[in-house]
């Protein structure tokens, strides 16, 4: 929705359309000076500014050049803009950068990407991912560090855009909460492994010992392999002239199961979880004293952190990559991830976790982007950044599986197996096949240390975006907070440290495995809603303006077809497929009870029951006004986040109010029509 001059512009010049922030109190003394000059003058009563929500557009002619923000207008606002507490601000645009890099280029990349993979078919997977990031991800991502920067306002309160829709910000608050929980889980199995590696010897994963180790362990050894292996290789004399074991597990999966997670036999009574395992819970609670300490101070700390935590682990993740592509066997599992099964495209599952993968890996929908968009500086050149950041966490991916896949085509290779058997899938398979590559280097200790402090910085920048989510919702509510972040931050982490406890006992992954599952539908609806919301609450016009305002860049036609059609109709159509065939969630073999599966459905309900809630209360409020119309319009307050862009607004639309007094409505260059 828009507005604009109805007639031919002035030749060199074109009309911008414009947001004004709604700051018209300060015009109104001018105004009935202007209304007392038309009187004396004999011209009649000059127009006054208009009281509903119109007056958020102004129609100007500008001579600034393309690609440039407008200029600030001689005329300027008679009144000051209020001010509130600093909000923050990033120190440079390197730091805007790496740490949407941090958190976009994550953990996820290394973990979650190459597990989904080889649970989806490989390249039968891959091929739904790219579809989507392209139809999705990407327009979604420049979306929102865009609203972001232009209102520098976080999830929560930029929805003064459409107060209806303020519940999308609250369930992306909640999501936030439920995955910084999990998440930080994660970064504490890197942590034990670190630990593990300052020891003499062999790595202890490397051997089946018999503190962690059962008859079904073995070790992958030249000169005792698995039976099944000779088989493949058509060796059908072995018994008589070849010793080998029948044994399905090697050493690396059961220290990871037996020995970091103590796993025991699953959820199949209700609330016994098993003991607390101490030795993750203490690794879980140092992983959210360094989240803290880097948090404490909003962006003026962890913007600085970002510059190690976002480059060195590249360095480290190519030269897994070159080693694993060493290994015998390498190739299989490179072919598996790159060729796609195509019978597997039929499956709606594969297109539901390409989708979920694409939230989780670009991290879309959860409020982080457009909380790292609202520190930034406002005439930041914001779309170019939003495709460097989206393509590089793409090439992330692919590095990561590929240095995954070669490991776990050496391990089928020497375990006799194919590549979709060689482990059983989950989140850990990442925890089996590094591990399982690491021990065998000459000088493991220093690459174990180095890679899993690697995985650890992966994951500080995506945890940073997390809570620094909840407590910018919690700043933007209360301004006067900000003089407490120290306090806040303490606060937030130590509530989710505490509810994260349940993850690091004998059944926590499986209860980690039901909010990662569910924590993916909920994102996706979150992201319905969000486009819905933006693009057709507020305006996809609209939006599109507020950008040329900001940047001078007018978004093309291909980014507002996908805004506005395409990623919404994908998203849901994905959806509602996925839960016509859905199927209870299952950990490895292992099938949930009912009850589990419900109280994942209820995880997920305590997001999305935010976004009905929240546009309840608001019509209720308006309704109350009898203004139910403004709980779909921008509120007054609305506009640019940054004062002189307010004041050029101000500017624009006090311009337009003195060529209408001076030319009243003769002129139908200078009336408007609605578009």
């Amino acid at each position: 929705m828009s507005y604009r001059p109805n007639g031919p512009s002035q030749a060199g010049h074109r009309p911008h359309t414009e947001y004004y922030n709604g700051y018209q109190n300060g015009h109104q003394n001018d105004h009935q000076n202007g209304h007392q000059n038309g009187h004396q003058n004999g011209r009649g009563s000059a127009p006054q500014p208009p009281n509903t929500w119109k007056s958020s557009y102004v129609s100007a002619y500008s001579s600034s050049k393309q690609g440039q923000p407008l200029e600030p207008l001689s005329v300027q606002p008679k009144t000051e803009p209020q001010t509130e507490p600093e909000r923050g601000q990033w120190g440079s645009k390197a730091e805007f950068i790496f740490s949407c890099v941090g958190l976009s280029v994550g953990i996820g990349n290394v973990w979650r990407f190459p597990y989904l993979a080889y649970e989806n078919g490989g390249g039968a997977f891959l091929i739904p991912y790219i579809i989507i990031l392209i139809l999705v991800g990407k327009p979604m991502y420049l979306m929102e560090t865009a609203i972001g920067q232009y209102s520098q306002l976080g999830p929560v309160s930029m929805w003064k855009m459409a107060p209806v829709m303020k519940g999308v910000g609250a369930a992306m608050v909640v999501m936030s909460v439920i995955v910084a929980i999990y998440y930080n889980v994660i970064m504490a199995y890197t942590l034990f492994f670190t630990f593990a590696s300052f020891r003499g010897g062999a790595a202890p994963w490397s051997e089946c010992h018999d503190w962690f180790a059962d008859d079904n362990c073995f070790v992958r050894n030249a000169s005792y392999p698995a039976c099944a292996s000779l088989v493949a290789r058509n060796i059908s004399n072995f018994t008589s002239g070849v010793d080998c074991h029948t044994r399905t597990e090697l050493a690396t999966e059961q220290y990871f199961k037996h020995y970091v997670l103590r796993l025991n036999d699953g959820l199949d009574r209700l609330g016994d979880i098993g003991s607390i395992n101490w030795q993750l819970a203490l690794c879980l609670l140092l992983s959210w004293i360094i989240v803290f300490l880097c948090l404490m101070k909003g962006v003026m700390s962890s913007g600085k952190v970002v510059y190690v935590t976002a480059t060195v682990p590249s360095v480290f993740l190519i030269a897994i990559l070159v080693y694993g592509c060493t290994l015998p066997g390498a190739i299989e599992g490179i072919k598996f991830f790159f060729i796609p099964k195509w019978e597997k495209l039929k499956d709606i599952v594969v297109w539901q976790k390409a989708a979920e993968q694409m939230f989780f890996s670009l991290s879309v929908s959860w409020g982080g982007i457009i909380m790292f968009g609202s520190y930034n500086k406002f005439n930041n050149r914001v779309h170019i950044d939003a495709m460097f950041i989206s393509s590089l966490d793409f090439i992330t991916s692919i590095i990561a599986s590929v240095a995954v896949f070669s490991i776990m085509g050496n391990m089928a290779d020497s375990a006799g197996v194919e590549v979709d058997k060689v482990v059983k899938s989950g989140q850990g398979l990442a925890f089996i096949a590094f591990p399982e590559a690491i021990g065998s280097v000459p000088g493991w200790q220093l690459w174990s240390v180095m890679f899993f402090l690697m995985l650890f910085t992966l994951g500080l920048d995506t945890q940073f975006a997390l809570l620094e989510t909840v407590t910018t919702a919690i700043y933007d509510a209360f301004p006067t907070s900000r003089k407490s972040k120290v306090l806040v931050t303490l606060i937030a982490s130590s509530c989710c440290f505490l509810m994260g406890l349940p993850c690091v006992s004998q059944a926590g992954p499986y209860i980690l495995h039901l909010m990662d599952t569910f924590g993916g539908l909920g994102v996706m609806v979150i992201a319905v809603f969000e486009l819905i919301g933006i693009m057709w609450v507020y305006g996809v016009r609209r939006f599109s303006d507020n950008i040329e305002f900001m940047i001078g860049y007018s978004p093309s036609i291909f980014w507002k077809v996908c805004w506005a059609f395409v990623a919404p109709v994908l998203l849901t159509a994905i959806f509602a497929f996925s839960m016509y065939e859905y199927k209870p969630p299952t950990y490895g073999d292992y099938h949930y009870p009912d009850w589990a599966v419900y109280a994942g459905w209820g995880l997920a309900g305590v997001s999305l029951v935010q976004i009905p809630l929240w546009a309840l209360f608001t019509m209720l409020y308006w309704l109350c006004k009898w203004k139910p119309g403004q709980a779909f319009r921008p509120l007054p307050s609305w506009g640019p986040g940054d004062q002189d862009a307010r004041r050029r607004l101000l500017a624009l639309q006090h311009q337009v109010f003195q060529q209408s007094r001076l030319h009243g409505r003769d002129n139908p260059a200078l009336e408007t029509e609605r578009v």
